[in-house]
């Protein structure tokens, strides 16, 4: 269900249940439906599509970040080789 059905649904039912007649329910409908798109962009949602890039993004930092600590403990263990002789001596 879209956003704007969403708000038209609750907005119906809200101006359902205040039993307002013509042109008054419809004016109340549209100032109900505003203050909910008002409210839920305060909300700082994103939608789906920017929530997969930022999903796809964080994937492929965690695979560098998995990248790096592999070069690093390769580093750090060619260190230790590199030091073992010089501790002997």
């Amino acid at each position: 269900m879209g956003d704007r059905d969403l708000f038209g649904e609750i907005s119906g039912r809200l101006t359902g249940l205040l039993q307002s007649g013509g042109a008054a329910a419809g004016d109340l409908r549209g100032k109900i439906e505003q203050q909910l798109r008002d409210g839920v962009a305060e909300l700082s949602a994103i939608n789906r599509e920017e929530f997969d890039a930022q999903a796809r993004a964080l994937e492929r930092a965690e695979e560098r970040i998995r990248a790096l600590e592999e070069t690093v403990a390769a580093l750090e263990q060619r260190i230790a080789q590199a030091d073992e002789p010089s501790a002997k001596q």
